[in-house]
C-alpha cells in the first residue's frame, strides 16, 4: 500500500452549505434522527408452529384530552407539490431508494456520517459546499438540466479522528448529454480554480474524471451515467490524522462505488417535468400522517418526503441495525416531517419498532409522558448542554404505525407527539 507523507492538515473539512445554520445546528437537527439498540429477533419455538401473534388491542385514549398547541390533529392531503421545487426534490427521494448503501459498497461502512442535506435542489457553490470550490455562476447555462440530487454517506467508524468518510451524490439531469456536459464542466472548473488538484485515472472507468490534492487526504471523482452523475468523495481522516495519504484505499473505494452504484440507479426512470408538477408527493398518505415540524424546523435544512424501506435506511442514524429491524416488522414505509413515521406489516410490528427505538438511555433519562397520552415513551438527555442531540426524544404508535420525534422544549416535544398520534388515529 501506498503511504505518502504529508504535514498536518491545515484547516479542518469544510463545512457543508446549502444556505444551512452552523454545523452545531445542523446536527442537532440531524440528531432527530433516531438511536437504534439491540436487534429485534422474532421468538423461536420447539417443534411445534409457533402461534401466529395477536393483535394488540388499541388503548382507549381520548383525542379531545390531548395538548396540541398549533398542531393539527387531522391529516391534510398532499395531491400535488407547493412548487416547482419540492416536485425536483421528490425525484431525488424517490432515487434514494435504489442508491445502494455504503455499507453495500464496503462493510466497513456502517456508521451514522450527519452530512446534511440529504436531498438538494439547486447545484451552485453555495449549496455545494465543500465538495465543489469553484465558482459556478459563469457556468449556470451548462448546468441548466440539473433536476435534483440525493446524498449516500457514512463513516468506517463511530468515532470522525478515526474514520473513512465516503460521500456519493447522485444527481439527477433531463438528460444524457445534459449530465455529461455537467459533469465535464464542473471538473473543469474546479481544476482550473485550484491547480493544486492533480487528475487521476480509475481503473475500468476511463471517462470517469477524478483529482486529488497530494498534501491532503482526500479524494474526488465524477462519472456520468445516462441521466446521472455520480460524485463521489473519499475522506481518510485517519490517514490524515497520522499525516498520510493512502491514495490506493481512497481510490479503491471510488471504484467500488462506481461499479456498486450504475447498475442500481439504471433501475430509476426520472418523471418528465411536465407530470412531476402534478403528481402527489405523498406516497400511501404517509406525510399526510406525519406530524411538520415547527419550533425546531429549519428551512432548508430538511426536506419532508417519504422512502420504501431501502430508501428509509439512508435516513437511519444506525442503519445496520435498522435493516434487521425494517426486515423483521415488514417495514415498508418511512416519512420525514417533524419526526419519523415508520409503517410496519401490522400493529404487533409497530410496537415492536417502538420498542427498539426507546432503548437509548445511555444519554436519556425517561420523563413523563405526554398529558392524556399514557403511551407515549418520553425522554431527556442528562447532559442539557450537549448541542449534538435534540433534548426531549417521544416515541409512539398506532395500528400498524411508530413514530419519533424529538424537540429541544418539553411542552413542544408533547404537543408534536400527542399531535402526531391524533394524525394516526383520524387517518385510520
Amino acid at each position: 500500500m501506498l503511504k505518502i507523507r504529508l504535514q498536518p492538515p491545515r484547516s479542518a473539512h469544510s463545512e457543508r452549505r446549502w444556505n444551512l445554520p452552523s454545523r452545531d445546528h445542523a446536527r442537532g437537527i440531524a440528531a432527530t434522527a433516531i438511536a437504534i439498540g439491540l436487534l429485534f429477533t422474532a421468538a423461536c419455538g420447539g417443534e411445534s408452529a409457533t402461534p401466529p401473534p395477536t393483535t394488540p388491542a388499541e388503548p382507549q385514549i381520548d383525542l379531545s384530552k390531548l395538548e396540541l398547541g398549533n398542531y393539527a390533529g387531522v391529516p391534510q392531503p398532499l395531491d400535488k407539490p407547493v412548487d416547482e421545487a419540492q416536485a425536483r426534490a421528490v425525484q431525488a427521494q424517490r432515487l434514494a431508494n435504489h442508491i445502494p448503501l455504503p455499507m453495500e459498497i464496503d462493510p466497513r461502512l456502517k456508521y451514522y456520517s450527519g452530512v446534511i442535506p440529504k436531498v438538494f435542489t439547486t447545484i451552485d457553490h453555495q449549496n455545494m459546499g465543500s465538495w465543489v470550490g469553484s465558482d459556478l455562476e459563469p457556468h449556470r447555462e451548462a448546468l441548466a438540466g440539473f433536476v435534483s440530487g440525493f446524498t449516500s454517506a457514512a463513516n468506517s467508524d463511530e468515532r470522525l479522528s478515526l474514520s473513512v468518510v465516503l460521500e456519493n451524490r447522485v444527481l439527477i439531469f433531463n438528460s444524457d448529454i445534459a449530465a455529461t456536459t455537467a459533469m465535464n464542466t464542473i471538473v473543469d472548473s474546479e481544476l482550473a480554480a485550484d491547480p493544486t488538484k492533480s487528475s487521476f485515472p480509475i481503473a475500468n472507468f476511463p471517462t470517469a474524471r477524478a483529482y486529488w490534492k497530494p498534501d491532503r487526504p482526500t479524494f474526488w471523482s465524477w462519472y456520468a451515467t445516462g441521466k446521472f452523475v455520480i460524485f463521489t468523495s473519499v475522506w481518510d481522516r485517519l490517514s490524515g490524522e497520522l499525516s498520510q495519504v493512502d491514495l490506493p484505499g481512497m481510490t479503491d473505494l471510488v471504484s467500488k462505488s462506481l461499479t456498486a452504484i450504475p447498475g442500481k440507479i439504471a433501475g430509476f426512470s426520472p418523471t418528465p417535468a411536465p407530470e412531476r408538477d402534478s403528481s402527489s408527493p405523498d406516497w400511501d398518505g404517509m406525510l399526510a400522517r406525519a406530524v411538520p415540524a415547527i419550533n425546531d424546523q429549519r428551512p432548508g435544512l430538511t426536506i419532508p418526503g417519504v422512502y420504501d424501506r431501502h430508501g428509509g435506511l439512508q435516513l437511519s442514524r444506525q442503519p445496520e441495525l435498522d435493516r434487521t429491524l425494517f426486515e423483521t416488522a415488514g417495514v415498508d414505509r418511512v416519512a420525514f416531517n417533524g419526526g419519523y413515521l415508520y409503517r410496519a406489516k401490522d400493529a404487533a410490528s409497530a410496537i415492536a419498532v417502538t420498542n427498539q427505538h426507546t432503548t437509548f438511555t445511555k444519554y436519556y433519562r425517561k420523563v413523563a409522558s405526554p398529558p392524556g397520552l399514557p403511551t407515549a415513551r418520553c425522554y431527556e438527555l442528562k447532559d442539557p448542554t450537549t448541542k449534538s442531540k435534540m433534548r426531549y426524544y417521544c416515541s409512539t404508535n398506532f395500528d400498524r404505525y411508530a413514530a419519533d420525534i424529538s424537540a429541544n422544549q418539553l411542552d413542544d416535544a408533547y404537543q408534536r407527539i400527542s399531535a402526531q398520534y391524533a394524525l394516526l388515529v383520524n387517518s385510520k
